[in-house]
């Protein structure tokens, strides 16, 4: 039971001290504060002629502030004006905004002013412009407040000449402003590569089926035209090493015989590093390091495939194109045989030049 007791306690408290946080952060003191924060820095941008100010109006609406509240608003925007922009802030009784209702009329007409948050010298364009000459006011500030889910208080200043009736300043603040996340280049790329390059045959052993004289070998030269598309992602801030995966095609054309023609998938994982300093007219690294490392398999009745590791150099000369030059190693498997049983048996060692565009 005890136990039981103070697990209810603990969550009871917890409860509390979330619901006092979701309070403090919603009241006026707390928003205030953050835009007192933000004003901080952008009210000392006020006309330099004009340096006596005066509150004569503040535009809020009674269901959303209470009078408290617009006054401790009010009496915070006079403070940072005060100390942060170095102006003289007037209190005439005349401008004093209220609550009040004004009822004008004549022998021949009644009219009712609701002037919530208005001076009594609002409604008169003549009196205002008298009072402010009595206190030498030369700016007017008008505050309106709103208080917006999830933007907090919504806060506009804005100043106006009591002479000529212009505006001459305007500024607006919200005190849980809407970050807008910037898009950072997180350097995920695509990449297509084609060209060519060339393999050396150790040997090809044509099968006799016949049997009645022994298989003839002979050596050719191997042309490979590859296209390979690679997806890789940053491994650092700097964006200057990379980890991708690939996969293509080769389409490896004997010079001397066209039996021997085979046409293999390939699918392998590369790295990227830069060994140069990144470039702003491509916004890149001008030369990079790459090694490949893939497994390639016929696509056609031929058996075999071919682990194979291709390290080499790209120079990205635009943002988006380059070349590259590798050459190819190939670790085991050089050896395919065809659906006539005849072999093929590739030099470990291999060279090309491919084409790069980056997107």
């Amino acid at each position: 039971m005890k136990r039981v007791f103070m697990l209810c306690f603990f969550v009871c408290l917890g409860v509390v001290e979330i619901s006092y946080s979701q309070d403090h952060e919603s009241g006026v003191p707390y928003q205030m504060a953050q835009i007192s924060n933000q004003m901080v820095d952008q009210v000392n941008d006020v006309p330099v002629n004009i340096r006596r100010v005066a509150v004569y109006k503040l535009n809020y609406n009674a269901m959303r502030f209470s009078v408290q509240e617009a006054e401790y608003i009010r009496g915070e925007v006079e403070a940072i004006f005060r100390e942060y922009a170095g102006l003289i802030v007037l209190s005439p009784p005349e401008l004093e905004p209220n609550d009040k209702m004004k009822i004008v009329g004549n022998d021949s007409t009644l009219q009712i002013l609701n002037i919530q948050g208005r001076s009594l010298a609002d409604v008169s364009p003549e009196l205002l412009s008298q009072i402010s000459s009595n206190y030498g006011v030369q700016g007017l500030l008008e505050i309106s407040m709103q208080r917006r889910v999830p933007e907090g208080i919504v806060l506009s200043l804005r100043m106006m000449n009591p002479n000529s009736r212009e505006i001459v300043w305007t500024k607006s603040f919200i005190s849980n402003p809407y970050e807008v996340e910037e898009e950072v280049d997180k350097g995920r790329t695509s990449q297509i590569t084609f060209g060519a390059g060339s393999l050396q045959t150790d040997s090809k052993l044509r099968a006799d089926s016949t049997l009645a004289s022994p298989d003839t070998s002979f050596s050719d030269i191997i042309v490979d035209f590859g296209f390979t598309y690679t997806y890789r992602q940053p491994l650092n801030a700097e964006n200057n090493a990379y980890l991708g995966f690939t996969a293509g095609f080769d389409i490896l054309r004997s010079r001397g015989d066209d039996d021997f023609d085979v046409t293999m998938l390939n699918v392998g994982v590369t790295y990227y590093q830069a060994i140069s300093e990144k470039n702003l007219d491509i916004d890149d690294y001008r030369i990079m390091l790459f090694l490949n490392t893939n497994v390639q398999f016929p696509i056609n009745d031929t058996k075999g495939e071919f682990f194979m590791v291709k390290p080499g150099l790209i120079l990205n000369m635009t943002k988006n194109l380059g070349i590259s030059a590798y050459s190819s190693l190939i670790l085991s498997g050089e050896t395919l045989r065809l659906d006539n049983n005849d072999r093929i048996t590739y030099n470990k060692v291999g060279y090309g030049l491919h084409a790069v565009i980056r997107f």
